[in-house]
Order: C-alpha cells, then structure tokens, then sequence
C-alpha cells in the first residue's frame, strides 16, 4: 500500500472511532414497527372451515356457485375474498359448504389464489361473466371500465386474467381472457 493511502485509512480510522467514542453507550437504533403479520400460504389455507378468519383476516364479497337446481347445490360451493385490516383484498378463495352456524354459512376452504394487481380503471367481476356467451357464477375475471361509453356497455370484456372454479375439484382453473365477458353491474344506472 502507498503510504498516502496508509494515511488516508488511518485518518478514516481515526474519525470512525472518534465518533463512536463520541456517542452514549445506551444508543441504540430506534424499534422497528411492528409489521402487520403476513397472511399464510395458500396451503395451510386449504382444508381450514371458515369463519372465523385467521391472521386477522375477514371476507367482505362472496358469491354462490351452483352445481345444479336442487337446493343443496344452489349454494354447494363459493367464491370469497381474503381481506386485511385495511379492506384490501388480498386472495380470493375457494369453499365447500360445510353447514351453518346460526344463519352464517361456514365455508371447506378447497383452494386459494392471490387477489390479482389492478391498474387504474380495472376491477375484479365476481360471480358475473359469461364464457364463450354462457353465464357461468363460478368465472373470476379483471374487467377493464375506462373505455368509451362505458355506461352503455351492456358487459366488458374480461383482461389479463380470469378465473374459473371447477366445482367438481374445488380448484380454481386459469381461463382464457379473450373467451370471457362480464356484466356491467351499472349498466342502466342513471
């Protein structure tokens, strides 16, 4: 090493020291905050009967999905949302009836999927699109509401992601966007 080298890591040296002498002893680094604790994984949701929602979670939408017109398969599975403190959505799940408790419906957890990214103008259709022109309740799909004339459009097409729960497995399927269309739920409004 050079020696004006050596005197500059010597001068460096000797100010990184002074200053640690220079401060209390009982300083420490402010806490950290408290995080808000992560929802867990997918897997350890499925099998879970709900409610109650664990980690602090709830579900503020759900719908039915029909597997046929007798009353026990009017309502035999659903499609709700996982949501934080904060009424964010965070997953969407996947239930199996699994009885009552009181008038609440309880829920057989069968399958979990992240709550997809929206971009400005977009929003999640629950329970209201249609798949190569037939209505199906167990479609999930980002629908895209900043076109023109969006209050006359009577559906929009579905974008980037759908969703659909097989009622036979319980699992959600991907699905092709471009095959899916859902209902304007303003449609009329005035």
């Amino acid at each position: 090493m050079k020696r004006h080298e050596a005197q500059g890591w010597i001068i460096g040296l000797a100010a990184l020291a002074a200053w640690a002498c220079a401060c209390p002893a009982s300083a420490t680094p402010p806490p950290a905050a408290a995080a808000t604790p992560a929802p867990a994984p997918a897997t350890v949701w499925i099998g879970r009967v709900v409610p109650p929602y664990p980690d602090g979670l709830k579900s503020n939408t759900g719908s039915c999905v029909g597997s046929g017109s007798a009353p026990e398969q009017i309502c035999a599975r659903s499609i709700g949302t996982l949501d934080d403190a904060q009424d964010r959505s965070l997953k969407f799940y996947a239930g199996e009836f699994a009885g009552r408790e009181g008038n609440e419906p309880r829920w057989k957890i069968t399958d979990v999927v992240p709550y997809p990214k929206l971009k400005r103008g977009e929003y999640v259709s629950v329970a209201t699109c249609q798949r190569d022109g037939v209505d199906d309740p167990g479609l999930i799909a980002i629908v895209d509401t900043a076109v023109d004339n969006a209050a006359e459009q009577e559906t929009f097409e579905a974008r980037r992601w759908a969703m659909r729960l097989d009622r036979d497995t319980g699992k959600f399927v991907e699905v092709p966007p471009a095959s899916v269309r859902c209902y304007n739920e303003g449609f009329g409004a005035e």
